[in-house]
Formats: structure tokens, C-alpha cells, sequence
């Protein structure tokens, strides 16, 4: 049976100490972190491609269970996800993980803050899809991360139009697909529409409304995304 990779659980700790401790045998280990309501935080590294090794660092955040109004879900997941950057960061910088917090305002990416200072070096990109996050943070790039469910079924002239709409020439690859090809596609190029804009810190428009050459020298490559987690397509952008 095909099984997940190893997933950590990012344990509650109310002394706050960032002591790492072995887990299931493997070099990655558990994280002190905050839970909400009974739900257990766990974070996932992402295996990155050798095109952005070095560049970034991506994890993945599932929320379990997966129960409860769609609001409250992504709200219990945002603060899990902030949770495990804290985490992440404070091991990076070498700083304690209370001094840290997570800025966050509509439309905008994550900012981390080192008691009173902000670290506008840190760059942050979040996606969200059901009960999944994936986050990405840099200190090298700008960048995008995105994850798109797979749509499980809709009419295919409707996807190839909001693919040429949104999408713009690259949807052009499109045309010769159909049902469950056309719509894995889809979300795959989607995602990376999505990852691109963020990179380039643009909202999503129309094709023929974003500006010439927006998403010049915007690199962007596939993630891995196990099975296990639901069928989607994951994108890392980046720019330096």
C-alpha cells in the first residue's frame, strides 16, 4: 500500500523550549508548537527539485482531523501554519521561537516579526486547499508557492475558456485535452499562474490585464504531492 512520507507531529510545549528531539529515527525531528481545539499540527518537508535547491524551503501543513465548518477550518490551519514558520525560523535565525510572530494582512504575504523588528528579508508565500497548507519561505528570492485541487469533474469547454481567460497563451496546450486529463492540467497550470503571481506580488487578473513582462526572469517548478493528501497540483516560484 502506497503510504505517505514520514509526517512529524509539531508537539505543544508551554515552556516554549526549542530542544530538538529524535523522531521515528530520522534526521528531521519534532518541533514545539501550539494546537487548536484537539487538533493535531504536523508539518512535512517538501523534497525541492535541483533547479531551487538552496533557494528555498517548502513544508506542507495538514490539518487532522479534517472536521468543521470550511471558516474555521482554514482559520485553525493559518494559525498552525504560522505556528509551524515560527518554528522553522527560530531554528534558522538561532532566535527564541516566543520572540517570534507572524504578520498577516489580506492580500498580502505573511511578514515575520523579531520582537518589535520586522525581517523584510524573509520572504513568505502561503496556498491553502482543503484541509492542506503548503508554505514556502526564502531569504534569497522573492517567492510563490500555490497547490490547486484537481477538479473531479465540470464541463471542458468552461475549463478551456477560463484557461484562455486567466491562464493566457500558455492555455493554448490545453485544447487537446479532455475530462480528467484536461482537468489535471488545468489545475496544474493554474498553480503555477497562481505561484507567478505571487512571486511577483500581483492578485490574479485577467490575462490581458496583468502588464507586459510581469513575469520576467520568474522561475517555476513542479512539487512533489503525495497522493495520500488528496489529488493536486503544487508549484514553487521564484525570482531573485
Amino acid at each position: 500500500t502506497d503510504s505517505p512520507p514520514p509526517i512529524y507531529l509539531l508537539v505543544a510545549d508551554d515552556s516554549g523550549d526549542e530542544g530538538r528531539k529524535p523522531a521515528c529515527g530520522h534526521p528531521l525531528a519534532r518541533r514545539p508548537c501550539s494546537t487548536m481545539a484537539g487538533l493535531n499540527v504536523v508539518q512535512q518537508a517538501v523534497p525541492l527539485p535541483a533547479a531551487c535547491q538552496g533557494v528555498a524551503q517548502v513544508f506542507a501543513v495538514p490539518l487532522s482531523p479534517a472536521v468543521g465548518p470550511p471558516a474555521a477550518m482554514r482559520e485553525c490551519l493559518r494559525h498552525a501554519v504560522h505556528q509551524s514558520m515560527c518554528s522553522t525560523l527560530a531554528e534558522a535565525l538561532q532566535s527564541d521561537v516566543r520572540q517570534l510572530s507572524v504578520l498577516r494582512a489580506p492580500g498580502h504575504a505573511p511578514v515575520l516579526r523579531l520582537g518589535s523588528q520586522v525581517l523584510t528579508a524573509i520572504r513568505f508565500s502561503v496556498a491553502y486547499t482543503g484541509a492542506f497548507a503548503l508554505w514556502a519561505w526564502s531569504d534569497r528570492a522573492a517567492v510563490g508557492v500555490d497547490v490547486q485541487a484537481i477538479p473531479v469533474d465540470g464541463d471542458d469547454t468552461e475549463w478551456q475558456a477560463v484557461a484562455r481567460q486567466f491562464i493566457g497563451p500558455a492555455a493554448q496546450r490545453l485544447a487537446p485535452l479532455q475530462g480528467a486529463a484536461l482537468r489535471a492540467a488545468f489545475a496544474q497550470q493554474w498553480a503555477q499562474l497562481e505561484a507567478r503571481l505571487k512571486c511577483a506580488g500581483l492578485p490574479l487578473s485577467e490575462a490581458d490585464a496583468r502588464p507586459v513582462g510581469w513575469d520576467a526572469d520568474v522561475q517555476c517548478v513542479p512539487l512533489p504531492w503525495h497522493a495520500a493528501w488528496g489529488d493536486a497540483a503544487a508549484v514553487l516560484a521564484w525570482r531573485f
